[in-house]
């Protein structure tokens, strides 16, 4: 049974919702609605394939699709902590000092620092030791260092250079995705302050008198509800903060007035500066070689399809020591004689292109149109290129075989042609000063002239981190958090 009110109400229990949530809730009373299931603190109620480590689950996918690719957000408690692949990494201490600089004070590195600390313990970050590093990834850092790369083990680290090295991981010892919600919401479920409702969607946030009021939901029997609330907290993420926005008449009012809905606050930033880390990939079937040597390693041992991260520089990095991931990876494929596929593909960490999240209809179900318009500025696609250039350099032999994606003809336009992304979209409810036409938060996550209305996610980078994004997305939430609580 929903209640008709609540101190504060958390719209989207995924990585940064459970985050904020679990902080507020040591001192106030929280209601997290979250749109898909919440199965709970006992693991054995939890679906395998979630807290499975090695792979990455793909069965509570939302299913937003864009013309040539899919864009994989996970529907479920944890959000997409539940989905990823574990690799977890700060990103690089300069781009948090840019968002500082340009209108967003308490975002530089030293103050996210031990935002960053906590954030880590609570997800029980912990380090591959050697034994557990697979036989691919061993063979792919031996690659990396004869080009030249020193290893490094410093993803957590906000000074980290370029190098390579494996990444910390949320990964208990044996084989369970640490989400947010296992590490933020059931050390405070049993006090009483939290709860947490499942299969709830959040239609949009009603507006009164310049102040956010109350959320209007939908329950999974396609019941309306409508619950007041003294402070809302939408952590929808990157497609799912901007789309209950402009349900609510928050956005562009020529986007709004295009669909139907009553401009009642005019933010043209919204669904504006999204953006996500494009990505090209070679593949190659495994060799005979690999698939006997995988299948001694995981005897005894997890068998992790990736693990090693190398960092590197292309000319487009400006001052910053790397602006691209490696990230390989090993997969199952039984339609390949040994039953292995190998993937490199190479990441750009900081790309320049910019899309928008724009509804195709206010009704509540329906998905957004998402257009990150990848490799539209020109540096991205010389800088996938660098990068490209790089990953055919690498030897990691004797375990590849056949070719299975490689290019042919003119590398850009291979690219333009071939390019993937790493699962990372961000930066459409964009933080920002008040003078910024386009920001849609201040520093504070509050939304630009609305009291009563926060947002914590993804959405709000300004430019997402070079990293993969769920630890700061994670820091969001604790950031968040703590500037809320100095305002209780």
């Amino acid at each position: 049974m929903l209640p008709d009110h609540a101190e504060i109400v958390v719209l989207g229990g995924g990585t940064a919702g459970c985050a904020v949530a679990g902080r507020l809730a040591r001192r106030h009373r929280v209601l997290v609605l979250e749109a898909g299931p919440d199965y709970g603190p006992d693991r054995s109620s939890w679906p395998a394939d979630l807290l499975d480590a090695t792979t990455l689950p793909t069965s509570h996918d939302w299913g937003y699709r864009g013309d040539r690719h899919t864009f994989d957000r996970c529907r479920v408690i944890g959000g997409c902590s539940t989905h990823n692949g574990c690799t977890q990494s700060s990103g690089w201490g300069g781009d948090y000092d840019a968002w500082a600089a340009s209108g967003s004070p308490g975002w530089d590195a030293a103050s996210l620092r031990p935002l960053f600390d906590r954030a880590s313990a609570a997800l029980r970050l912990r380090t591959y030791r050697e034994d557990e590093v697979q036989p691919f990834q061993r063979t792919f850092l031996a690659a990396g260092t004869r080009l030249g790369l020193p290893v490094r083990h410093d993803f957590d680290q906000l000074d980290g250079e370029l190098g390579i090295g494996c990444a910390p991981v949320n990964i208990t010892p044996d084989g369970v995705r640490v989400n947010t919600a296992f590490a933020y919401l059931d050390p405070v479920r049993e006090p009483g302050n939290l709860t947490v409702a499942g299969g709830v969607k959040a239609d949009r946030v009603v507006l009164e008198g310049g102040r956010a009021i109350a959320v209007d939901v939908l329950t999974a029997d396609g019941r309306r509800h409508r619950i007041g609330a003294d402070l809302i907290v939408l952590s929808a993420g990157a497609y799912g903060s901007p789309e209950v926005l402009l349900r609510s008449g928050i956005g562009p009012a020529g986007h709004l007035t295009e669909i139907g809905v009553a401009v009642r606050h005019r933010l043209p930033g919204v669904g504006e500066n999204l953006h996500d880390h494009p990505s090209v990939q070679l593949e190659f079937a495994g060799t005979a070689e690999l698939a006997a040597d995988l299948a001694e390693f995981s005897r005894d041992r997890l068998l992790p399809d990736e693990q090693a991260l190398a960092k590197i520089r292309s000319p487009y990095a400006g001052d910053a020591p790397y602006d691209l991931h490696v990230y390989p990876w090993t997969e199952r494929d039984a339609t390949l004689e040994h039953g292995w596929r190998c993937v490199v593909p190479v990441g750009l960490l900081n790309p320049r292109s910019r899309g928008t999240v724009r509804l195709m209809s206010a009704a509540p179900d329906a998905l957004a149109d998402v257009d990150h318009a990848y490799l539209a500025h020109p540096d991205d696609v010389a800088a996938l290129r660098h990068g490209l250039d790089w990953v055919r350099e690498l030897d990691l032999s004797p375990y590849l075989g056949t070719p299975l994606l490689t290019p042919d003809g003119d590398a850009d336009d291979w690219i333009r042609a071939n390019h993937r992304h790493y699962w990372h979209p961000a930066g459409s409810c964009r933080m920002g000063s008040a003078d910024d036409p386009y920001a849609v938060v201040d520093h504070t996550g509050k939304v630009h002239g609305l009291e009563g209305l926060h947002i914590a996610d993804a959405s709000v980078f300004p430019q997402v981190p070079r990293g993969t994004p769920a630890l700061p997305t994670t820091v969001v939430g604790e950031r968040v958090a703590a500037f809320i609580e100095e305002t209780l």
